[in-house]
């Protein structure tokens, strides 16, 4: 693999996988939560993922990876803030390990730095070693000039792609950050049909969305909600 032109810049495509996905620009990572382990929930999250999003963001569940990759298409992220439990994930088909979000760090009150950050991804691509594409996110809860200081020493750490949290409701870092490094970049955290166009207005290559969608609460809901999310995605992108 090596450097791809999408739109407005030249970025380093690292893997199969990743490329696959970046044929969709943006694409749409349907995210069923770090913390969810209802295998239940996850099928129904995953049945109306499918045929509206390219990937599904999973927590680490050996009967839900394996039951996603056996019955969709969507590319399987797995999430933890684990390095060993995000290698483990590999035997049950992961296609795309994912260090974060960090929502559990926030919510224990705990502080997170780039250190942290910096010292789990280098344990996780050695332990990874190129099999799969590593997507690492970056803390919402820094500064923007260390976000951007990050996300340049995780590109040279061999993240494959960055996901940028969306904290509060302001994405303005989002492009500053996006314009720093040469790997793709996808924003996810509080978004939604309303705001997803400003989403894809920032350029990021992905856009990831979660609760949103499990607000549906039943499979005719989700994919409903996922329905009006894509059209106002593609309006934005038709403009």
């Amino acid at each position: 693999m090596g450097l791809t032109t999408i739109c407005d810049r030249r970025i380093r495509v690292t893997h199969p996988i990743l490329a696959r996905l970046l044929a969709e620009k943006p694409f749409l990572k349907v995210i069923a939560g770090i913390e969810n382990f209802n295998a239940a929930e996850i099928q129904t999250v995953a049945q109306a993922a499918q045929g509206q999003a390219s990937s599904i963001d999973l927590s680490v569940h050996p009967e839900s990876i394996a039951w996603v990759k056996a019955h969709t298409d969507l590319t399987v992220f797995v999430s933890s803030l684990s390095p060993a439990e995000l290698e483990a994930s590999l035997e049950w088909g992961t296609d795309f390990v994912e260090l974060g979000n960090f929502a559990p760090i926030y919510e224990r009150g705990a502080l997170i730095s780039p250190e942290m950050v910096m010292e789990w991804t280098h344990d996780l691509t050695a332990r990874i070693q190129g099999r799969v594409p590593v997507c690492v996110t970056v803390p919402g809860v820094l500064g923007l000039e260390e976000q951007i200081e990050l996300a340049r020493q995780l590109e040279a750490a061999g993240a494959d792609l960055l996901q940028i949290e969306n904290i509060t409701g302001d994405i303005s870092h989002v492009a500053p950050i996006r314009a720093a490094v040469n790997i793709p970049v996808m924003v996810s955290g509080k978004l939604h049909a309303g705001n997803v166009q400003a989403a894809v207005a920032t350029g990021a290559e992905g856009i990831g969305i979660g609760a949103a969608i499990r607000a549906g609460a039943d499979l005719d809901g989700m994919k409903a909600v996922l329905a009006e999310i894509s059209s106002q995605m593609h309006a934005n992108i038709l403009r």
